[in-house]
């Protein structure tokens, strides 16, 4: 995929810049939309426009379901409206409804009136529901068939469905109520003979969601249980729609892309572009509050330094070790903090969980505690030759680790209980505490062990 990127992309630039468009035609009709696509985000809004007018029209509105956000609105505003709801009328209607609520909301009133009616209305249904829902994902087009049909008539029905239908690997029973009461695979639908009904082998106990449910729950559902597709009910169990696997894809990219920036301690902007097309001052917005919140938190560090400066001043040696010391604890509750929000996404852990979590943290603390100890009195007293500096380098680190891996666990779980992310509890922030309280334990247990030396 890199490969075919790295030549595409100065392709097309040297066709645009030579004014070579009737090569650039034919050209990007023997490319694969998706690599199109990815071409296109790379390429100015100008360039983009170009482009995409010099594709088949059959490509096109494939290349606009595969584009990201910033680059599916740069080209959009530059189109008629008339060419717009064309476009959107070919795409499946829960692609047209995040473009619609995600890309271009200030132009929904206008597209959809551009659109044909029956479209324009499967799209309403499915804007009528909270940003990042199931409902929001979900298509209408689907198959559905009744309990009493055999697996011939079922067959024969399959050749018949809409184009529309966005796949058949899961055919879903509904009563005359329009209720989802089972649901069968098409592989096991042709091990039948063609007289059985659909009643006798379909599944009765179906997985669903609702269209209010988030769409990370829905996708974690579909990777749990291995689906292709799930189907979306409402609380009488009547069928709206199904989210498919491609759909749900997409989510977990989206939801992983933005807890990794989230632990980085940056707010997810644009997590559907490539890194040069975002714009600068947008990049430097989503990492400034958080730089600013974990600076203002350092100045706990200059404080705890301030609280014991005399005994700084009185044993100098105590401040080469400082580094270390948070250093250590820093990366401690960082990889802590990895593990439990790594739990809570997977649902290893929850909240009721938490006991059992800090007694394993606890006992894993004080043992990484005891073997780093070992390696940082040794190192300490190479340094210093004083056996009293060792052993409070020894013990610190042995409960700065303990604490630390208590706090990195406890941290998450408790924000995750008061429904906050996790993820937002991220790695510098844990690093910033850790380096705080960890100083404060040092030097506390400096002033324990060195008090003579302090007169």
């Amino acid at each position: 995929m890199s490969a075919i990127l790295d030549r595409l992309v100065p392709e097309v630039r040297e066709a645009l810049e030579a004014g070579q468009l009737d090569s650039l035609r034919e050209m990007l009709a023997e490319q694969h939309p998706a690599d199109i696509a990815d071409a296109l985000e790379r390429l100015e809004p100008e360039q983009q426009h170009t482009v995409f007018q010099l594709l088949d029209p059959e490509q096109q509105p494939e290349v606009l379901d595969l584009l990201g956000g910033r680059a599916t609105r740069d080209l959009l505003i530059r189109l008629p409206v008339e060419v717009v709801g064309d476009l959107l009328d070919q795409l499946p209607m829960d692609d047209a409804a995040e473009i619609l609520s995600e890309d271009v909301p200030e132009l929904q009133d206008q597209l959809l009136a551009a659109m044909e009616a029956d479209d324009a209305a499967e799209v309403q249904r499915l804007l009528q529901y909270p940003p990042h829902s199931a409902g929001l994902l979900m298509t209408e087009k689907y198959v559905h068939v009744r309990p009493h049909m055999t697996a011939a008539e079922t067959l024969q029905y399959l050749r018949q469905v809409d184009d529309e239908v966005e796949t058949v690997s899961d055919l879903y029973v509904l009563d005359e109520q329009k209720r989802l009461i089972g649901v069968l695979s098409l592989r096991d639908l042709l091990r039948q003979s063609p007289q059985t009904r659909l009643e006798e082998f379909m599944v009765t106990e179906v997985i669903t969601v609702s269209p209010e449910d988030d769409q990370e729950i829905a996708a974690r559902m579909v990777a749990h249980y291995n689906f292709l597709a799930i189907p979306v009910v409402d609380e009488n169990q009547v069928m709206l729609g199904i989210i498919t696997v491609d759909d749900i894809i997409d989510v977990l990219i989206e939801e992983n892309t933005e807890d990794m920036l989230r632990f980085g301690a940056v707010e997810s902007v644009a997590i559907d572009q490539p890194y040069f097309t975002i714009p600068l001052f947008r990049v430097l917005r989503s990492r400034f509050g958080w730089l600013l919140l974990l600076m203002l938190a350092d100045t706990l560090t200059g404080t705890v330094l301030r609280l014991f400066d005399t005994q700084l001043a009185a044993v100098v040696q105590l401040s080469f070790y400082v580094p270390l010391l948070i250093g250590t604890g820093g990366n401690t509750g960082a990889q802590t903090v990895s593990t439990i929000i790594r739990g809570l996404a997977v649902r290893d852990i929850r909240f009721g969980d938490i006991f059992r979590v800090i007694r394993r943290e606890l006992l894993s603390g004080l043992l990484l505690g005891l073997s780093l100890s070992v390696v940082a009195a040794v190192r300490a007293y190479t340094w210093d030759g004083d056996i009293e500096i060792a052993l409070v380098v020894g013990l610190a680190i042995i409960a700065i680790c303990t604490w630390a891996n208590v706090i990195g666990s406890v941290i998450p779980l408790l924000a995750h209980r008061m429904g906050f992310d996790a993820a937002v509890v991220s790695a510098p922030m844990i690093s910033t505490l850790v380096d705080a309280t960890g100083l404060f334990i040092y030097l506390s247990i400096a002033g324990a062990i060195l008090a003579n030396r302090f007169a």
